[in-house]
């Protein structure tokens, strides 16, 4: 189907094109608690054509575009009337115009050969070892592991291709509470299958703590409403919670004026906190994120965005990029956050609440605002440590980021390498008890 396409776009004058084709080979198992109720495995291509047209109105060059997904079985006649009908829709898009990615020399990328079906088997025993608890137990589990094979061409002489191996997890975990009432904690965890044992030890240790955090939240206490109180996030929370420096200096977010970040100034943090560095990293190990090159083809590479709490530049893809005039990075996913300099000891010093689960953590990158109901913290008000459980954290990122604190032990979850624990100010807690 490929070689029909890009036959019959040649018979068009001048057309620009961006083709993805992505091959995927999917194994998939489905369990009730540790029995296997199905697996199966699923093959698909898919291709999906972007055609662009640059005009010109007034003096002005604009650039218009044109996305559909080409089905397998189509001819090359229906082709044509496709392709027509893109070029034609096209021309009613007025974008500034931008241009494509351009070829570069070729860079290496992996051509390792992972057995899908083995490694199925090896993570789903990994993980129903950990279900050992007398108490608590997992009620389901499905496990999809993905090889996509991803070729991308456009009409600048780019084309290029790579190989991900990802792997997503979802589960829930039963807890009988003191009621007598059964709860259940539902988690999705997504990675990339770079290695197989390391994968297993990441899968290892999600789902004990998810075992924890069922154990904590059947005896939990109402969170109670506290004010001026060190605040402590751990847990996956962090890698939202960072992804406000990482969206705040994307080309697209300052061109079309929804961030105030500038070039060479100071973004975060004050003399008496820890000032972070945000390091984009493509190839980052363990993330479902990671590629050679981004959906447009550029190429990608590491960069430093921000260092000690100062931009250094912004990134983002070719097309906002060349509206700011400036180098484009390609569209980069993992962040790694160093500058923690702050020890388990250092950080619950003192009364505080560490909020370790959430329902759903979000944060806005447009005015800074983050929040979500509580699943799981632990208070401690000077004596004892008590796990509490419902209420909500609400606060914005420009009114506690100066007098941040970083754990210097790291985590990684997914696309997020940093800090393990941060420690903030000024945040607002609801309680469910007065």
């Amino acid at each position: 189907m490929l070689e029909l396409l890009l036959k019959t776009l040649k018979t068009f004058d001048n057309v620009e094109y961006l083709i993805q084709e992505t091959k995927t080979h999917k194994v998939e198992g489905y369990n009730i608690k540790k029995q296997s109720e199905m697996s199966r495995e699923v093959a698909s291509t898919l291709i999906s054509l972007t055609l662009y047209v640059t005009f010109a109105e007034e003096k002005k060059k604009y650039r218009g575009s044109y996305n559909v997904n080409i089905h397998p079985g189509t001819s090359q006649e229906e082709l044509k009337e496709i392709i027509s009908q893109g070029i034609y829709a096209a021309g009613f898009v007025k974008n500034a115009y931008y241009p494509l990615v351009s070829p570069t020399p070729s860079k290496p990328v992996s051509t390792k050969t992972i057995d899908t079906t083995k490694a199925l088997a090896d993570l789903q025993a990994v993980f129903h070892a950990c279900d050992t608890n007398p108490v608590g137990h997992l009620s389901f589990s499905e496990f999809f592991i993905t090889r996509s094979d991803i070729r991308r061409i456009n009409s600048n002489g780019v084309d290029v291709t790579y190989t991900t191996y990802q792997v997503f997890v979802e589960t829930a975990v039963h807890w009988p509470s003191p009621s007598g009432k059964e709860i259940e904690i539902y988690e999705a965890y997504r990675f990339s299958l770079d290695n197989v044992d390391t994968a297993s030890d990441y899968l290892q240790n999600r789902i004990q703590e998810l075992f924890t955090v069922a154990e904590k939240k059947a005896i939990a206490k109402p969170t109670p409403s506290v004010e001026d109180i060190n605040i402590l996030l751990s847990g996956e929370c962090l890698s939202t919670f960072f992804s406000y420096y990482k969206d705040c200096a994307n080309a697209r977010m300052i061109y079309q004026e929804l961030s105030t970040f500038k070039e060479g100034t100071r973004v975060q943090g004050a003399d008496n906190s820890d000032l972070l560095t945000l390091t984009l990293e493509p190839l980052m190990e363990g993330s479902a994120y990671s590629r050679p090159y981004d959906e447009h083809g550029q190429p990608l590479e590491d960069h430093i965005v921000i260092k000690d709490g100062k931009l250094l530049k912004y990134w983002g893809d070719t097309r906002f990029s060349s509206y700011l005039d400036i180098t484009p990075t390609g569209n980069i996913h993992n962040i790694h956050i160093t500058g923690g300099t702050a020890t388990d000891a250092d950080l619950r010093k003192g009364p505080y609440l560490e909020l370790v689960s959430f329902s759903d953590f979000q944060a806005n990158a447009i005015t800074g605002d983050f929040g979500s109901e509580i699943r799981l913290g632990f208070y401690f008000d000077g004596n004892n440590i008590t796990p509490v459980t419902g209420g909500s954290i609400s606060g914005n990122m420009n009114k506690i980021q100066d007098g941040l604190k970083m754990s210097a032990q790291t985590r990684q979850y997914n696309s997020y390498l940093g800090p393990a624990t941060v420690c903030i100010k000024g945040a607002s807690i609801s309680g469910v008890e007065n």
